[in-house]
């Protein structure tokens, strides 16, 4: 969320101050966030997180300084690199009276998150209607803004189940493919839009991928709960291959040996992303 917002006051003309400066504080506000949940997550996360490369790739830092000296946006690249130093499976050797301290912990972290969450998914609704309104400009597409707001909504979601108590059944599991699924054929529609008519093979292969991620939708769609193990695994192969090509697009555009107008952390964001639906693939064929 807090790269959401960064993506957002970073896409505004310089005149447009109000809706820049709204986008800046979520900004500031969330990576407020970020550093309370990386100092709580420490010793607390699985290893399978930490090493997946959702959290933070090797390009993540560099990413981070190249597009604050590209935008001016600063960015607290000190959590990257807390994140890399985070301990994994301590959380198993907690007494009881550390394990309820911690959950008051964890729970008034959520309901932080979802004040703030509320909020800035009702202004990124405003500004797609104002986009759509031809009132407003940004270099963000309106289907990227409306990519965030579904992204924004998902994360909502997953708070409130685990606030409540709730679950992830089967159904949900299908859900979640689909959602990612079309998250993964939106980067890849972003992605060809955002390169430069010169990058003719990145181009193609960007088109190739949206084209595989439309016809997995479609046979889900066509297809009752008994086929989804099939899918899950055609899924996986699409995924492992788009994120090798998501992993050489970050570094070829960390390298500037890309030419386009990607922002580097936006590079390295749908590669986190990649690495985080390959995470919930591997687990849902084990």
């Amino acid at each position: 969320m807090k790269e959401h917002a960064l993506f957002l006051q970073a896409g505004f003309p310089a005149g447009e101050t109000g809706y820049s400066n709204k986008a800046g504080r979520y900004r500031e506000e969330f990576e407020k966030i970020l550093w309370r949940t990386v100092r709580l997550a420490d010793g607390m996360v699985g290893k399978d997180v930490l090493c997946s490369g959702e959290v933070f790739t090797e390009f993540t830092v560099m990413a981070e300084q190249q597009t604050t000296r590209l935008t001016k946006v600063p960015i607290d690249f000190r959590i990257t690199q807390t994140e890399e130093r985070l301990r994994a499976d301590c959380g198993k050797y907690m007494d009881h009276e550390m394990a309820d301290r911690m959950d008051c912990q964890i729970r008034r972290l959520n309901q932080c998150v979802l004040q703030l969450l509320n909020g800035l998914i009702m202004f990124k609704k405003q500004i797609l209607r104002e986009v759509t309104s031809c009132r407003l400009y940004t270099v963000n597409y309106p289907l990227l803004i409306e990519h965030i707001i579904r992204e924004a909504e998902l994360y909502r979601q997953i708070i409130t189940m685990l606030e409540e108590g709730n679950c992830i059944s089967q159904e949900n599991i299908a859900e979640t493919e689909m959602f990612w699924n079309q998250i993964m054929m939106e980067h890849a529609l972003f992605i060809r839009g955002l390169l430069d008519p010169t990058e003719c093979e990145l181009i193609e292969t960007a088109d190739t991928f949206a084209g595989d991620y439309s016809r997995l939708l479609e046979e889900a769609r066509q297809q009752d709960c008994r086929a989804m193990n099939a899918l899950t695994r055609k899924a996986l192969k699409t995924t492992e291959r788009y994120r090798d090509f998501k992993a050489a697009g970050a570094k070829g555009i960390t390298g500037c040996d890309i030419r386009s107008v990607i922002l580097p952390l936006l590079a390295d964001h749908v590669l986190r992303e990649a690495n985080h639906y390959l995470r919930v693939l591997k687990q849902e064929g084990a």
